[in-house]
């Protein structure tokens, strides 16, 4: 089937929805760890396209063990939040808005054919500005592990009030240089 063990769900399941417009819908809850940030975690996915709220799914990808490190910007944005709090044997549909998806050239997951992305970019462009449209992920967490290389820079940690308070002010002071050099 399409699916990857995400049995009997509709196309558009009502899940969780965020207030960025991510949703996601357990289809099993794994027995293994939660996922942390900064892990390598090995999924499979089968990968969709939803051209606008009420259209059918368009399957463009799929993988069997697919590779990535949680939390490192190189892959779509939506996916990488949507499987966060799942744990090690689960699975989940997480529906990804364009805006949380494939926003940079270089992100990841993508059809390893020439063909398949070419696929891609355009229901990519026939999705753009349509109310519902989302590239929809059938996830199934496999494996993480801890990369000993990891110097910890992905620690799952907030920083304190006056931490942020500190990295806002140096933004703003960039910002402010930035806006200097432009001659804004």
């Amino acid at each position: 089937t399409d699916r990857v063990a995400v049995p009997d769900l509709p196309q558009q399941p009502r899940g969780l929805k965020l207030k960025n417009g991510l949703k996601f819908t357990d289809g099993t809850v794994g027995p293994g760890e939660k996922l942390r940030w900064g892990q390598v975690v090995k999924i499979k996915y089968v990968a969709y396209t939803r051209e606008s709220g009420d259209a059918p799914l368009k399957r463009y990808d799929a993988s069997d063990a697919y590779l990535v490190r949680h939390g490192n910007g190189r892959d779509v944005r939506g996916l990488d939040e949507g499987i966060h709090t799942m744990r090690v044997g689960g699975t989940r549909r997480v529906e990804v808005p364009p805006s949380l998806g494939y926003t940079a050239p270089g992100l990841g997951p993508m059809p390893e054919s020439a063909g398949g992305r070419r696929t891609l970019d355009k229901a990519l462009d026939d999705m753009a500005g349509k109310p519902g449209a989302a590239v929809v992920y059938d996830v199934a967490i496999l494996a993480a592990w801890t990369d000993d290389a990891d110097a910890g820079y992905y620690a799952d940690e907030s920083f304190s009030s006056d931490e942020m308070q500190v990295i806002v002010g140096k933004a703003e002071k960039i910002g402010r240089g930035l806006a200097k050099a432009a001659g804004e």
